[in-house]
Formats: C-alpha cells, sequence, structure tokens
C-alpha cells in the first residue's frame, strides 16, 4: 500500500563567502531562503497471489493474479484485475533426449499477462472543479465601475468513468543450445496490445477556454516483435574476461 504522503525541504541563497563545500551553509550566505512542505499524492492498494509447479524439472507452470486499487480514478472504476501465466517444456530432461550429445538444452516456453497503468491521468481527472480568476470570473454586478464581484467558473471537466489503461502481452520462445553449451540460440517472438489508452478530448466551445478537458479512454495501440541472440562460447568467454 502506498498513501502518496510526503514532504520537502530546500533552501537557496546567493554569494556564500567560500566555494568549499565544507564551508557552505545557509547560515553564511546572502539572501537565504528556506522551504518546507508536505503533499498528499495518489494512493494505491494492491495484493497479488501467484501459483508455481513444476513436475520432474520438465513441466513448469506459473500464475499470478493481481488486483490493484488507484485513487486517480472513480468509485466504480478504481480498481482492475490483471492475471499473467507461463508454461514451460524442457525438453532436454526426457527420456529420448539422454543418448545424444549432439543438442545440450532445448527448453520452449509461452507466456500471457494484463498489466495495468495510470500514469497518464491527472488524480484531478475524475471531480469537476471550480475555481476563481480574476480574469475569467469577476464582474461588476451593481454596474459601478468601482468594484468587481468575485465569482466561479469551472476549471476542470469531470470523467468519473476513466478507468486503467491495460496492456496484454503474449511471449512464445526457445532456448537451444549445443556440443555442452558451446553454441546457444535464444529466439522470442512477443506481441503487446495496449487498450483504454487515456488522451484528453478536445471540449467543445461552449464550456469557454478556461476548464481543462477530462482524459478518457478512448485509445489503443499494438506492438510486435522478434528477438534472438546467438552465442558461442569463446565469445563469451572473451566477455567475461573484458568486464
Amino acid at each position: 500500500m502506498n498513501d502518496g504522503r510526503g514532504r520537502n525541504i530546500n533552501g537557496s541563497g546567493i554569494n556564500p563567502f567560500s566555494t568549499d563545500l565544507d564551508f557552505q551553509s545557509l547560515s553564511v550566505v546572502q539572501s537565504p531562503v528556506v522551504n518546507s512542505n508536505q503533499f498528499k499524492g495518489s494512493n494505491y492498494f494492491s495484493y497479488f497471489g501467484s501459483l508455481n509447479y513444476s513436475f520432474d524439472e520438465k513441466y513448469i507452470l506459473t500464475g499470478v493474479i493481481r488486483r490493484d486499487g488507484s485513487s486517480r480514478f472513480g468509485e466504480n472504476t478504481g480498481y482492475g484485475t490483471f492475471p499473467a501465466a507461463s508454461v514451460g517444456w524442457n525438453v532436454s530432461s526426457e527420456p529420448f533426449m539422454q543418448n545424444q550429445n549432439f543438442i545440450s538444452n532445448l527448453q520452449f516456453r509461452a507466456g500471457w499477462g494484463q498489466m495495468g497503468s495510470d500514469s497518464n491521468v491527472s488524480p484531478n481527472n475524475q471531480f469537476s472543479l471550480f475555481a476563481s480568476d480574476r480574469g475569467n470570473t469577476w464582474y461588476p454586478i451593481d454596474g459601478q465601475n468601482s468594484g468587481a464581484n468575485e465569482g466561479f467558473a469551472a476549471s476542470r471537466i469531470g470523467n468519473t468513468n476513466a478507468q486503467w489503461e491495460t496492456s496484454e502481452t503474449t511471449n512464445i520462445g526457445f532456448d537451444l543450445a549445443f556440443w555442452n553449451d558451446k553454441l546457444e540460440f535464444i529466439f522470442d517472438w512477443w506481441k503487446k496490445d495496449t487498450k483504454d489508452l487515456l488522451y484528453q478530448v478536445p471540449l467543445p466551445g461552449t464550456t469557454g477556454n478556461y476548464a481543462a478537458a477530462p482524459s478518457v479512454n478512448i485509445g489503443g495501440m499494438s506492438n510486435s516483435g522478434v528477438d534472438f541472440r546467438l552465442l558461442e562460447e569463446e565469445i563469451l568467454q572473451k566477455t567475461l574476461h573484458s568486464k
């Protein structure tokens, strides 16, 4: 759990009598200024469960489920559930792989999972706020030029339906090694789909220019690619020695 609270302190001054760091302090500078404040940020609460299973070092199964809560979203959308799972098959441990010296390691693996993000939304996004500004909300209601009456205008249009951005990633790959791991080849194919991306939408002109636009879940993005590495024992040894 992270309640987002904290505090900071800072100081400044000019013309220190010495540039030696051992003799510099706010008591020996001109125009010293010291500021401090406390703040409350976003609140988070998360819990998760995991399951790990391995049979005879051949078949591996892992599962994780997260439940994340963020104060950046409204009451009905503050929590999101994000599962993930992966499987692996260590072919090298199978009996039919024991009587050969060509392939020293062969493993297949696959994974799928979801992850949430709230980094692209203001903590105030869910609230409709009002503020006073002399250039926008003050007016001489009584018709006299000697004074103006304070008013309030919308400073933010709230969106209580905003929810977590969700990234869904799929990965399939294998590890292959030959001749007692003298030559290794690692391959991965992956795809990442992100949905419910949060963006600020333009407001109609009837709202005026004073209010901040809300963030809404209207975007999506997809990425995919292939990663592979080819490692040779002599290259590995040279790399280790160079470090």
